[in-house]
């Protein structure tokens, strides 16, 4: 005589199907497909890697970093310019330079972490960076907008 079982989210629903990690009864609308067999929907739910999840106070840090970054490099680079006057070739990768070193300094204030979030940090830095650039400098070209989107995607691939 065989005992009949039910599933421990659907009463109604006869099973004889467990999860393989905490032995709960589950059904087929329940099961969900790991790696290493079947398991309920508390059991499967996926982690996320520590290396992606970015605290309120790493995001803070982060902004911090951005903003002081943006503000040095644009003031920098627009007295730089101004004194040495260089073409808009040399122009654009100072700006692309300025991207990389405002992404690296990101990450390495946040412990190396990756994320969306960060992602938008470091591609607003580069954009505050640029409009400090703008008000001080005189004349902007076409070949600078270039430069900042490109200093942009350097400064935003430093988290993928």
């Amino acid at each position: 005589m065989s005992v009949t079982t039910y599933c421990d989210k659907h009463p109604h629903t006869e099973t004889n199907l467990r999860c393989g990690r905490c032995e709960r009864l589950i059904c087929t609308l329940c099961m969900v497909h790991a790696p290493v067999g079947v398991r309920c929907p508390d059991c499967a739910r996926p982690t996320q890697l520590p290396t992606f999840e970015v605290s309120t106070g790493y995001l803070a840090r982060a902004i911090t970093v951005g903003l002081a970054l943006a503000i040095a490099g644009g003031v920098f680079w627009s007295v730089f310019r101004s004194l040495l006057g260089l073409g808009p070739l040399l122009d654009g990768i100072a700006i692309v330079g300025l991207g990389y070193l405002i992404g690296e300094g990101i990450s390495a204030s946040v412990n190396r972490k990756r994320g969306r979030n960060l992602k938008f940090v470091a591609g607003g830095s580069m954009f505050a960076a640029f409009v400090v650039i703008a008000i001080f400098t005189a004349s902007l070209s076409v070949f600078d907008l270039l430069a900042l989107a490109l200093g942009i995607y350097v400064a935003v691939n430093r988290f993928n």
